[in-house]
């Protein structure tokens, strides 16, 4: 501690004063961040995903146990496009999910990654998605993404990528 203080005195000397939180749990940028004994930290965005729900108007109560459907991936030709402000919901809370999905719920990263290719062209079947989206957000909204490391010996990531799976063959 001693150590930290006298690098954050060092720092605000130099660019003024900082806000200081100290212990194990902080809230940054729409994470709530919890740090555990064994040196885990657990990553929840329940508030921030109840501002996406609270934005999209949507009824969220009837839970849904995954976070697509089996035809995520289906898009209808003839369903009706959605109207500029139902359009403009739809983006937003696609935005609002793909900063959760990248920061605390990879769970539903499928999901908001294929609502994200929609943003621009959304219909009334993409709307469909996105709420049963949000109501298996709602219903594991206490979900907590745990990270942490054995050793930093040897660091490995895993990666999924995907080459011209969409209909235009963009990947």
């Amino acid at each position: 501690p001693e150590v930290v203080t006298s690098i954050i005195e060092e720092l605000e000397s130099k660019f003024g004063k900082m806000k200081v939180c100290r212990g194990r749990e902080h809230n940054f940028l729409g994470m709530n961040l919890k740090y555990n004994e064994d040196g885990t930290v657990n990553i929840n965005m329940e508030q921030y995903i109840n501002e996406a729900i609270e934005e999209s108007r949507l009824d969220v109560a009837k839970p849904a146990k995954t976070p697509a459907g089996s035809d995520l991936f289906e898009i209808d030709p003839g369903a009706a496009p959605l109207d500029k402000e139902k359009s403009k919901i739809f983006h937003s809370v696609t935005a609002k999910l793909l900063y959760v999905s990248k920061r605390g719920r990879p769970d539903i990263q499928l999901a908001v990654a294929f609502l994200c290719t929609r943003a621009t062209k959304s219909t009334t079947q993409d709307w469909n998605k996105l709420h049963r989206l949000l109501r298996y957000a709602n219903e594991t909204n206490d979900l907590n993404f745990k990270i942490g490391a054995d050793s930093m010996e040897e660091i490995r990531t895993w990666i999924d990528a995907s080459y011209a799976t969409h209909p235009d063959m963009k990947s």
